[in-house]
């Protein structure tokens, strides 16, 4: 007989267990009778082709032998707030105290022994009450899906479960780069397993394919398609930005994401990738920088990508540069800034150093903390940054008492001129600017041991201010008035070493510039820089051809209209720092805030600016009152037909600027007298009745007042009408010669009596001292409100004792309300760059047509 090995291993089984058990019957008939813990040894040697024919609880049962894990079936179901593990069919039956061999479907399975008793804590569970449940926050829930997915493999999670492991999922998409080809190898890590959720024929219960398909979904939206086991992307460089940018962003919250190094070489270049050092060769700094991987000769291409609001610059290798990325903006911005109209083809610049605290305020302020050699720009900021600490108690020989604030502006000026800068002092009007050069200038006499030589250059009406000034405060410091004819200047000139400082007019320096194309000045000094405000002009050109070593701006509104003006006095104190004329409108007349906090940065350590608010303790206060007056019915109707004829010439086309400011003129005229249009008008009008009744009831109350008007007729005329009722006036405008209008204002202000002084707008912005009025009255307001300020100013400044009361004459209903409006808008235009009040550059600008004829609705 012949038998197979397998049959000899069992009938060797059989003899083996009759031996050791001869006294026990093992073998009735054709059964075998086993103990429990010998099932699974005898069982593990029936070949998988022969049944086993059995008795269990009394039923006979004929089967294969399985040697594999149990078919079983398990379901996680989240319900309200628990987790409950069932499964689908009936319990296997344990055949063994060991737990290793089962009766399951009338079939006899062997699972591995590891499975076994993995199963054998959820069958016990499940025997007592049919289901098991779990807390869903606790991690066991995830290490029972564990050792479920080692069980089975039909195993179903519910939706709920699957969002509740969501969390512990381990998603990673690997970027490559491979022959210019950028793609995406897409893995989650289930329990340990790393499953690529292209590879569908991978079918795991625990696979989350609601996870998978946003992966796939998100990929697709950023232009990658499929392909074998990766994703490949074929967008455009726009595409290929944005995935760069905000896509890798939005994969990262629901993936880890990684590269590898030929990616990281064609990625976006941004601040990390930036090498720069400031290096310090005698008078000037060098800065060198370069960007990885890019030619110096595309940073020209890469300035102007910035300026045109561009997102990335693709380089000639096809390198991104992230225009975007902060650091890189701050970068290419100070760079620029820097580097405007220079060559960068060697990636070095040379950089003035009074461009230090520039340089410093850029790198802390704009996170450039990569730039080395800070330290450098750090020493010569620190001192530019000290400036206005007071350092000196008061000047050695000035005679009288400096205050604090104008302490801070002499160490200003000291600070900028020990390190050889130009400078605006900036002031609002009456803070005492002349004092304060004056004091400088008698500080640097004190300690120098050679004669330093000054040029002032002020307005004629304020010559002999400046003269009156030197004399009262500084006797020791010798003056040269240059002014008057060509001899009496030319003796002056001739004589130059004789005096310490020079004093001349914008009208008359031009006629000797000649003269001064051979002198070399240690400071040019210009008071009311507003003067050089138009860049054009010859008298700025002439201003600006002075030599000197250090150049001071003086001026209470260094933009009147529009930041130009600013430009043209740093031209002069410092020729080349903001760049040319056209390079400056280019980089700054745009509407663009961040390059305005630019231009702030640049300025603002050249320019010390203090408001009457700042000093207010040693101000009185200014109380402004507007009185709306009501025309005349005659007035009115000569107002109103006038304005007709002004619609329709601008209906008709007849705009021209010079036309319009014309209808502008006569319109203001009506509304004060129409008198001055209509030489046969012969009605009343009520600006003039409501001035003279204003100006009887301060005279009454013992006060003194100020009127001011842009048309000296209407002041002539005001003037006989207080002949006529005895009140005391004394008049001024621009034909009044400057010794005569320093007399009238002496004679003003010593008066104990109530009077009038009429002034012309003009004549009487600047130069003149007349705190001793209480009351200030504008007949007629203009659409520049800095003019105006500093008229009032005249009566409101540092020695006034009393309360300033301002009166504007409004004519109601008219052109003058709209004007009322426009100042409002105009208001910001001085110190919206010059101090921290936020930026607005829509109101930095000229006085349009289109706002003149906004005026006419």
């Amino acid at each position: 007989m012949y038998f197979s090995e397998s049959d000899k291993e069992l009938l060797s089984f059989a003899i083996d267990r009759f031996k050791e058990n001869d006294e026990v019957k093992i073998i009735e008939g054709k059964y075998l009778r086993l103990k429990s813990n010998e099932i699974r040894d005898f069982l593990s040697l029936v070949s998988s082709d022969k049944k086993v024919k059995f008795n269990y609880d009394y039923i006979n049962y004929e089967t294969f032998v399985y040697k594999e894990n149990l078919p079983l079936s398990f379901t996680l179901k989240l319900e309200n707030d628990s987790v409950n593990l069932t499964t689908k069919k009936k319990l296997p039956i344990p055949l063994s105290n060991k737990f290793d061999v089962f009766l399951y479907d009338r079939k006899i399975y062997l699972p591995s022994i590891s499975v076994a008793n993995s199963y054998f804590g959820f069958w016990k569970e499940l025997k007592r009450q049919g289901k098991i449940e779990y807390s869903k926050e606790s991690n066991e829930l995830i290490k029972v899906i564990k050792v479920l997915s080692e069980i089975s493999s039909d195993v179903i999670l519910s939706e709920g479960i699957k969002r509740i492991c969501r969390r512990f999922w381990k998603p990673k998409l690997s970027f490559s780069t491979e022959n210019k080809l950028v793609k995406c190898k897409a893995i989650i890590n289930y329990f340990g397993k790393n499953i690529n959720i292209l590879e569908n024929d991978s079918i795991e219960f625990f696979r989350d394919l609601t996870l998978e398909d946003e992966i796939d979904r998100r990929l697709e939206r950023l232009r990658f398609i499929k392909k074998n086991k990766d994703y490949i992307f074929i967008g455009n460089d726009d595409e290929y930005y944005e995935f760069l940018t905000a896509g890798i962003n939005e994969l990262a919250l629901i993936s880890k994401v990684t590269f590898n190094k030929s990616f990281e070489k064609s990625n976006l270049l941004n601040s990390k990738n930036i090498e720069a050092i400031i290096e310090d060769e005698e008078d000037n700094l060098y800065f060198k920088f370069n960007i990885e991987d890019i030619d110096f000769s595309e940073y020209k291409d890469i300035l102007e990508a910035l300026k045109d609001g561009r997102k990335y610059y693709k380089s000639k290798k096809s390198r991104l540069i992230n225009l975007k990325d902060i650091g890189m903006k701050n970068f290419l911005n100070m760079l620029d800034n820097l580097s405007y109209r220079k060559d960068l083809s060697q990636g070095i610049l040379e950089v003035d150093k009074n461009k230090a605290l520039f340089l410093e305020n850029s790198i802390e302020g704009n996170n450039l903390s990569f730039i080395r050699g800070n330290k450098i720009v750090k020493d010569i900021a620190d001192k530019l940054s000290n400036r206005n600490e007071t350092e000196i108690s008061q000047v050695k020989g000035f005679n009288g008492q400096l205050r604090n604030y104008q302490l801070v502006g002499v160490n200003y000026l000291k600070a900028l001129s020990n390190l050889g800068f130009g400078g605006i002092l900036a002031d609002e009007m009456v803070l005492g600017k002349t004092i304060q050069i004056i004091s400088f200038l008698l500080e640097e006499k004190n300690l120098k041991e050679d004669n330093k030589k000054s040029l002032i250059v002020a307005p004629t009406s304020l010559l002999y201010n400046w003269k009156a000034e030197f004399e009262k405060f500084t006797p020791q410091i010798k003056v040269g008035i240059v002014h008057g004819n060509k001899n009496v200047r030319e003796k002056i000139l001739m004589n130059i070493n004789e005096f310490d400082v020079l004093i001349t007019t914008y009208g008359t320096i031009k006629n000797d510039i000649d003269f001064y194309e051979n002198e070399v000045f240690d400071y040019c000094i210009i008071d009311e820089a507003q003067n050089i405000k138009n860049p054009k002009a010859q008298n700025t050109k002439v201003i600006k051809e002075i030599n000197a070593k250090v150049k001071f701006a003086l001026t209470g509104t260094p933009i009147e209209n529009t930041i130009v003006e600013l430009w043209s006095i740093f031209d002069f104190i410092m020729p080349g720092y903001l760049f040319d004329e056209s390079s400056f409108k280019e980089k700054f007349m745009h509407r663009d805030e961040d390059e305005l906090e630019e231009l702030k940065i640049l300025i603002n350590p050249f320019i010390l600016r203090r408001l009457k608010r700042d000093v207010i303790s040693e101000l009185p206060e200014k109380i402004e009152k507007k009185y709306y007056v009501q025309m005349t019915s005659d007035q009115r109707l000569a107002y109103k037909n006038y304005m007709k004829d002004v619609k329709l010439s601008i209906k008709n086309g007849e705009e021209d600027k010079v036309t319009i400011f014309s209808y502008l003129t006569r319109l203001r005229q009506i509304c004060l007298d129409p008198a001055l249009v209509d030489e046969n008008y012969n009605g009343k009008n009520g600006k003039i009745n409501t001035a003279i009744d204003i100006i009887e009831d301060i005279i009454e109350s013992k006060y003194k007042i100020l009127v001011f008007s842009q048309f000296t007729s209407v002041l002539k005329k005001l003037r006989k009408e207080l002949i006529e009722r005895g009140i005391e006036s004394k008049y001024l405008d621009g034909t009044t010669v400057a010794k005569e209008r320093i007399s009238l204002v002496n004679e003003f202000n010593e008066s104990k009596e109530a009077q009038v002084f009429l002034i012309s707008l003009k004549a009487g912005g600047t130069g003149l001292n007349l705190t001793s009025a209480k009351f200030v009255m504008h007949m007629d307001p203009w659409w520049n409100p800095a003019i105006e300020d500093q008229a009032t100013d005249r009566a409101h400044r540092i020695g006034q004792k009393n309360i300033v009361e301002v009166i504007k004459l409004i004519a109601k209903d008219t052109i003058e309300e709209n004007i009322i409006k426009l100042q409002e808008d105009k208001r910001e235009i001085i110190n919206s760059v010059i101090s921290d009040d936020s930026l607005n550059i829509n109101n930095i600008s000229k006085l349009t047509n289109e706002e003149i004829l906004d005026l006419f609705k």
